[in-house]
């Protein structure tokens, strides 16, 4: 649970309860507003009224590009709650919040898939991660299969792993929205593996990935286990995230319907229901990513399932 300090302690957990109770995630906005109060207890102790000088000065602070877009428009939000609050306080105008550029994922190739996966079924034990060989093996193929965010699949519970019907129920995720995810059986059958070996390690626990603590694995281990992978593949893809495996199966999805010879504009939807995008442009974005010849396709449309990517 968060703490704050500042003298905009109250009126920073008001907001959050108040955006959770309009369907906002709760750890929406959370981490730059907790930054930002730290920022204004550090730098401002005896301020309490959000002025346009300390509002620019935590927008300016330190990072710029994509996460200084995050921490403006956070403190826009926050500015806007104060208003309607009848609070008062500066409101960072949308215009110095630039659009973050999205640059172009790495899409690997079949061969480096496949050092990839040798990567992680090789990686050992660590004292600091004694049951990491096994999980991450397993995380990253259902990231890569499912097309599932990172976040999503560290967050999975126990319960919510149904391998025997082949689905995955992610909860409460991007938006606040819950979706159901079919998956292949091969994908189903490795996760009930998992869940045996799993069980056997640590009956009744919570997370079906759980790390020696018995809590959910932290985004600086997955990123760090991802990382390592590519190492060991040969030093592939350096610049990329786990959030590139999920972008792979979009991509490779696509590219099978094009094989299929279906209509992308008809089956589009599909995918964005199934990756829980919130806005079609989302998914359409990655048909910008496939080669020319078959982004600019009309193709008919024929019956088909949407997990199909073969980790």
């Amino acid at each position: 649970m968060n703490t704050f300090t500042s003298n905009f302690a109250p009126h920073i957990t008001a907001m959050l309860e108040w955006r959770t109770s309009l369907g906002h995630s709760p750890r929406d906005m959370t981490n730059a507003m907790t930054g930002f109060d730290r920022f204004c207890a550090s730098h401002y102790p005896g301020e309490t009224v959000l002025t346009r000088e300390l509002a620019t000065a935590w927008c300016q602070d330190t990072a710029t590009g994509t996460w200084g877009a995050y921490r403006s428009r956070a403190v826009r939000e926050f500015g806007k709650y104060l208003q309607l609050a009848g609070v008062g306080g500066f409101i960072v105008p949308s215009a110095w919040i630039a659009s973050p550029g999205r640059g172009l994922p790495h899409m690997f190739t079949d061969d480096e898939l496949a050092a990839f996966f040798r990567a992680a079924d090789s990686i050992g034990p660590e004292y600091r991660s004694p049951f990491r060989e096994y999980a991450i093996p397993v995380i990253f193929r259902l990231i890569l299969g499912a097309g599932l965010r990172p976040p999503e699949a560290r967050r999975l519970r126990r319960r919510d792993v149904d391998a025997e019907n082949a689905m995955v129920m992610i909860e409460r995720s991007k938006r606040n929205k819950d979706r159901r995810v079919p998956v292949t059986g091969d994908l189903a059958g490795l996760l009930a593996r998992f869940d045996h070996l799993a069980d056997l390690r640590h009956p009744d626990r919570e997370w079906f990935f759980e790390d020696q603590h018995g809590r959910q694995y932290s985004p600086s281990w997955l990123i760090a286990g991802y990382h390592l992978c590519c190492e060991l593949a040969g030093g592939i893809a350096p610049a990329s995230t786990p959030y590139t495996l999920r972008h792979n199966y979009a991509t490779r999805t696509l590219m099978r319907w094009v094989e299929e010879g279906k209509d992308l504009e008809a089956w589009l939807p599909y995918l964005a229901a199934y990756m829980g995008h919130q806005k079609y442009s989302s998914t359409a974005w990655y048909v910008h990513l496939l080669p020319e010849r078959l982004a600019a396709t009309g193709l008919t449309s024929a019956a088909g399932i949407i997990p199909a990517v073969t980790p």
